[in-house]
Parts: structure tokens; sequence; C-alpha cells
């Protein structure tokens, strides 16, 4: 059989539909027709389907007709072919750029979203089980006061929230921007988006599970906030999706367009396919210099070895980022790094291009500043597997502090510089600044003492995921990436928010590694 060919699509506003064909066994091949239309074409009713694509070394088949006896078939992933199956059984009836650009249109004019989250297992059957009876209780117009969830349940939500659906980039947008019905589908399970937000509230707006819960619930308020540039709104949005995977890596930048509000149309240039990765990052960084100025700096607090100068950010890392830098939490007078929308003071930095000894064009940036210290010591590297991860290393890194005993009320010491140096330090100070995200915060609350617990785990995994603690030659303690070494300079540059770490080239260049917080 012919492998199926896409039609080039005729209009800017067309898309494809899909048709599913009924059947009743369930083990027959999926037959479908492809449909073109327009969304601007007021009569037009179909439903969005938002699913991951799978393991692409296993792959099922589909097959269209064309209603005139030719056939041909197309390999599909296989949580594609999954979800497909289940619909047909709950409903018996190249332009890839262009089609980015036009993706929130064609969740918004669904009539409803479905978002499959792959096959059922005996713990996602529990979770379903007590949505379908939290579904049953709102479609009675009645507020739903139910008991809070048992910790099977909770368990179940856990183990729910690591499928990967809840993982890709693309499913932000898919539900932001569905307006109409949200339907989350397990198997042959499904639950309403309101009945889903309720179970993980406890019913009672208190957080139920241990992690935060994903970025696309969050999202499924339908609230935004929009800055006063679509710069700085997708500056947020790369810090807040940075966690989020992709089989594409610029689909890390591309997904969230939809998300930019009123001005989303200013990232159709960066909308490129044709285009590498980096040529695509050095872009998105170029868009954004304008309005943050060498803030851009904060965005690499982990070098890369991409084809692209050491000071543009790598948007395809999942390693967790400064977020004092990114936030929107925090009211106006804790907030200095909002840009205005007045372009900033230009003179306080260059980017020239130039061709390198190899006849590549290279981008360098110019900037003024001073070294401030250089690293004498670095301890060993910092990396976590998780929460319970994070929390048994701190612990264990508490109980060799004296001067943190009183925090956690344990004894202990060891022989290391940077561990030396940290015990000469006010144990609260300390406490605080190694869960730097949260040093503004702490100050403006006036709460000294935070003790290690579920809520606060998760800052110092932030802080400290893949870093170290080094010792510089004046006495202070910086948190610093885990590629940094004996002799590299942190200097102060600028216009920049935060100092940086340099390493010297023998050019006379230098290579960016951090941004960096002090810790006292």
């Amino acid at each position: 059989m012919l492998p199926y060919q896409y039609n080039l699509l005729q209009h800017e506003d067309s898309i494809r539909i899909l048709v599913l064909h009924p059947n009743s066994n369930d083990s027959d091949p999926l037959i479908c027709t492809i449909k073109h239309v327009r969304l601007s074409d007021a009569s037009l009713d179909y439903e969005a389907v938002s699913y991951t694509w799978g393991d692409a070394a296993h792959l099922r088949t589909i097959f269209f007709h064309n209603g005139r006896g030719d056939q041909w078939e197309l390999r599909v992933g296989t949580n594609c072919h999954s979800a497909l199956r289940h619909l047909r059984q709950k409903k018996p009836t190249t332009g890839r750029s262009s089609q980015v650009r036009i993706m929130d249109k064609i969740y918004s004019s669904a009539s409803g979203v479905t978002m499959c989250l792959g096959e059922e297992t005996a713990s996602s059957c529990i979770v379903f089980e007590e949505l379908a009876e939290a579904d049953r209780v709102l479609s009675q117009g009645e507020d739903c006061d139910r008991p809070p969830p048992s910790s099977t349940i909770v368990q179940g939500l856990e183990t729910l929230f690591q499928r990967p659906w809840f993982k890709r980039v693309w499913v932000l947008q898919e539900v932001f921007m569905s307006r109409s019905s949200t339907t989350f589908m397990c198997g042959s399970a499904s639950a309403s988006m309101r009945a889903l937000h309720l179970c993980i509230g406890g019913y009672n707006d208190t957080r139920v599970t241990r992690n935060p819960r994903p970025l696309a619930l969050d999202l499924a308020d339908h609230f935004r906030p929009e800055f006063r540039t679509p710069q700085f709104t997708l500056w947020n949005l790369l810090f807040e999706s940075r966690t989020c995977l992709a089989t594409d890596p610029r689909d890390r930048v591309f997904a969230l367009r939809s998300l930019i509000g009123h001005r989303q149309s200013e990232l159709d240039f960066l909308i490129n396919y044709v285009k590498s990765i980096e040529e695509i990052f050095i872009e998105t960084a170029m868009f954004l210099l304008p309005v943050l100025g060498l803030q851009i700096l904060t965005a690499t607090r982990h070098p890369h070895e991409m084809d692209m100068p050491s000071w543009i950010p790598n948007w395809y890392e999942n390693f967790p980022l400064n977020w004092v830098f990114f936030s929107d939490l925090f009211p106006v007078e804790f907030k200095p790094y909002e840009p205005n929308s007045k372009p900033l003071d230009k003179s306080r930095y260059e980017v020239r291009s130039f061709v390198d000894r190899d006849g590549s064009r290279c981008l360098e940036l110019i900037a003024k500043g001073c070294q401030y210290s250089q690293v004498d010591h670095a301890s060993q590297n910092l990396s976590f597997l998780g929460l319970d991860d994070a929390e048994a290393q701190l612990r264990g890194f508490y109980y060799s502090l004296d001067n943190l005993r009183e925090l956690l009320g344990l004894e202990g010491t060891r022989e290391d510089d940077t561990i030396i140096a940290m015990s000469l330090i006010d144990g609260p100070t300390l406490h605080r600044y190694l869960a730097r995200g949260f040093i503004i915060w702490w100050q403006a609350v006036g709460d000294t003492y935070v003790y290690i617990n579920n809520e606060h785990v998760s800052m110092f995994l932030e802080s400290l995921q893949q870093c170290k603690i080094a010792m510089m030659d004046n006495g202070e303690l910086p948190i610093v990436p885990r590629s940094v070494c004996n002799g590299d300079r942190v200097c102060v540059l600028s216009g920049a928010i935060s100092p940086c770490v340099l390493r010297p080239n023998q050019d006379g260049t230098w290579t960016l590694l951090p941004q960096l917080p002090h810790m006292g």
C-alpha cells in the first residue's frame, strides 16, 4: 500500500481535519479521511486533540480512503494511535511554520479539546474514579464538597503528572487557548478539567501533592500577565516553561507564541523551521536584547557547547534558573528588574559581528566591567534526582555545619575548605542564601528562621541543582555552575544585574560561564 502524501494547504488559515470512520470492533484498523477546511468558515465544527508523540521507534499504522477505492497508509506514534482509537470508541461518527502561527486559532475555534494522557493503569483508574464522582456532583450544579482525596489518590495524581503529556511544551498553548470544554482522557476514562483542578486542590483550595501542579494546569485558569513588551512576556514564559520538553529544541520558543498576548505576531519572524537551532536561539536573544539589555545574561547560568556565543542562552536546557530575575509574583516595590517600555541605554554594551579564523561569522558581546574576585576553591558538584533526594542531601549537608545545628538539632562536622568557610557564616543567614531565589521574599516578610520541609526543599533544589559552592580570594562564597574551575574570574559588568563568571581565552576574549548571586 502506498504511503499517504499530504497535499499542500491553499490558504493561510487552512488546516487539515481528520475524519475518523466508525467501526464496531475496537481491534479493527483505524480508517480515516483528511479534509482541508478554513478557520474562517463560520460553519466549521471540530474537536481538537492534545497528545504526545511517544517513542519514534514504535510506530503504528492508520489508513486513508478517498471513497473511490484508493487507499494509503500513514505511520503515527503509539500515543496518537491510542488516542484516535479511544476517540473512535467514544464518538462513532508542509507548511509547518505557517501552521504554528495559527495554532492558537485552531484550538480556540474548536468546539471542544480532548487531552489524551495515554493508556490507563491501576493508579490512573483510581484517580479517574475519583474524578468521575467529582464530575457527577458538578453536573448537578452543586458545589463539589467532597472529602479530601486519600493518600492513594494523591499518589496516583503524583504518578499521573509524571506522564509525558504534562511535560510537553506544546500543551501549554493547547490548554490556554481552548476556550470551550476541555476533557482529559486516560484509556477509555475521561474527566473534566474542572474536576481535576478541584481534586488536586483537595476540594478546599489547598495543594495535596508534594510537587507543584504542572504548568499546563496553571495556564488552564486562562490568566496570563501580559507585560509592557512582548519581549519581557516571552522572557518570563521561557523561564516558566524551562522544565518542559520538546522533541525539536526550537519548539521551546515557537510553542510560546500563542501565550504572548495581543502582540504575538511580533514573534512570527522567529518561527522558521528552515533555520538551525543555533540560529533560532541567537535570533531569540537578539529579539530580547533591546528591551532586557544585559539582564539576558541571567539566563546563562549553565554554559553550553552549542555552535553559538557563550552569552547566548540555550533555551533548550532544563536546569533551573534564578527565578528572582523572571518572577511576576513580587509586588512592584520588590520588582526592580522589569524593564521600562523605553529602550535601554545601549551604550553599556555592543554586539559586533566578525569573521573568525575558520571563516565563520560570529557575534561578540562587548561590555565594560571590572574584576571583583577570583575562584580559589570549588566544592564538589551538587546533583539531585528529585525532591526526596534533595531533602536527604540537604539534611546531610546541614548535619555537617555546626552553625546550622540549631535549625535541625543535629551534630557532626566534615573537613572541606568551603564547609569550613560556611561554618563562619551566621546559620539563618546562610540558610536564606542557600535558597537564593527567595532572598528578597524572605527579607520582605521578615521570616528569618525558615526550616527545611516539603514547601522549601524545591527552593534548595532549584538553587543548587548542578552547581558548586566556591570560595573566592576575597573570602566570599558564591553559588557557581558545575563548570567553574579554580582561577575563573568573577566580574561585574556595567548594565548587568548580577555578577558573572568569565574565563580568559588565549586570544584576549572571555568566555561567559554563568550569572552569579553571592551567598555572603
